[in-house]
């Protein structure tokens, strides 16, 4: 059986059904009125032929990231959309994306050059800047602090009233600088006195974590026997509106609410669906191989679809070990009125980030897992926690997931989950795109 960690499942999902939701018309009501008119979507992006492309030899139009694996730029613009709040209509004309109609799209460019100047040259090449350091969500990042509950100030920045340096070539920028060649920290005065700490209780290895919590689902003999599950129940989330008839009002922006949802699990293939009121399932699925969306359908690449593929592990941070390195219990923490042991470890694919599965120490079952969704740009944190775990043809299974992401809340309810239900393959293929519309006599 496939038991890869399966932890960042139910959190790596969220972002593609905010993606569908953006997808769908129905972003923040501050947007609304900045998306273009409906267009016919664009050819699907199939994955595969991305594979040692870069950005400019398989788009049309590149100019800031050129160099980068193409497989990188969907992550790379779905990371934008959460650090501004944005959809794809505020810098692309949808259906014509490699166009240049939009000054937001200029605009982006510059900000992205920006950012990627100062982590070179004032940063030692890291990633200290991204979009988020300024933007914290809102497409224009304030230049005046703005106190709750206040709008920003409509009057000229200081940017805009004085020339702007004229800073034009990096390179010039003084080396010293950089972070890293700062001196140290002197500090005037006697030492202060080191206060005495009580002996904290030693943490158990990391092995012993997991072993425990092998038992703790129901034995390797109840895990390796179940290789299917079939979740159905419902999900409490950013709900959209039912669409409208054309020419009518447009719809309330969306609001939380309950909708039907549903997990098929077949490793190493899964997928889940939740159905909007008056629309088709929006669904995100792997198939072994491909990881894909259906509003609109296209393929996944670099770290969602690693996530996606995830929806295929039937035991949640089973392989944590096998997947990260310096894997270790770094410190036991509170969540709520239980005591956790915090696991820690670095990926041992793609971007090298550090990874959190947190340990019920009584129980020995996984409570919360930590990760964030990467691109060459940025990445936003999501976090699962898993409770109200029930016993299902012997194996522990949680019944409640509640995810907490940038993109917004949401909790996952199961009534019911069977074991090695039957579920046929097709489930987890990829739809097949409508074909286009017949030209009009």
């Amino acid at each position: 059986m496939n038991t890869k960690m399966f932890a960042r499942g139910f959190t790596g999902i969220v972002a593609p059904l905010a993606i569908a939701i953006v997808a769908l018309g129905i972003h923040a009501p501050s947007l609304r009125a900045q998306a273009p008119p409906a267009a016919p979507p664009a050819a699907p992006l199939v994955a595969a032929a991305m594979k040692g492309k870069t950005a400019e030899q398989y788009f049309k139009k590149i100019d800031a990231l050129k160099g980068i694996p193409a497989e990188e730029i969907h992550p790379a613009m779905e990371y934008i959309t959460m650090a501004l709040g944005v959809g794809c209509g505020y810098c692309h004309v949808i259906g014509k994306f490699d166009v240049d109609d939009k000054r937001e799209k200029h605009v982006a460019r510059s900000m992205i050059a920006m950012t990627m100047a100062l982590n070179k040259t004032a940063f030692d090449g890291k990633r200290e800047i991204t979009c988020y350091t300024c933007h914290h969500g809102a497409a224009k990042a304030a230049a005046t602090q703005i106190f709750p509950g206040e709008k920003a100030p409509a009057e000229p920045t200081g940017a805009e009233i004085f020339p702007a340096l004229m800073l034009t070539n990096f390179s010039n920028l003084d080396p010293n600088m950089s972070p890293s060649k700062a001196s140290a920290t002197v500090m005037s005065g006697p030492a202060p006195m080191a206060m005495a700490k009580p002996a904290a209780a030693p943490l158990p290895s990391a092995d012993s974590v997991f072993s425990k919590y092998v038992e703790a689902l129901g034995g390797k003999a109840a895990i390796d026997k179940v290789t299917a599950l079939v979740h159905v129940g419902t999900a409490d989330m950013l709900v959209p509106a039912p669409p409208v008839p054309q020419g009518a009002p447009p719809p309330p922006p969306p609001a939380m609410g309950t909708v039907p949802a549903e997990l098929d699990v077949k490793s190493p293939k899964g997928v889940i669906s939740v159905q909007f009121p008056g629309r088709g399932p929006t669904m995100v699925g792997f198939d072994g191989t491909i990881g894909w969306v259906n509003t609109p359908i296209r393929e996944q690449t670099g770290d969602e679809l690693r996530m996606t593929a995830e929806l295929g592990e039937t035991i949640p941070a089973l392989s944590f070990m096998k997947e990260h390195s310096n894997v270790q219990v770094d410190t036991m923490e509170k969540i709520g009125d239980r005591d956790v042991y915090r696991v820690v470890g670095t990926r041992k694919t793609g971007m090298a980030v550090l990874d959190r599965v947190y340990f019920d120490a009584q129980t020995g079952l996984l409570a919360r897992s930590y990760t964030t969704m990467q691109s060459v740009l940025g990445g936003f944190p999501e976090e699962t926690s898993y409770e109200d775990y029930r016993d299902v043809s012997g194996l522990k299974v949680p019944f409640t997931l509640r995810v907490v992401s940038a993109e917004g809340n949401r909790t996952y309810k199961w009534s019911q989950v069977n074991a090695n239900a039957p579920v046929d393959d097709s489930k987890f293929t990829k739809p097949t795109p409508p074909p286009p519309p017949m030209p009009k006599p």
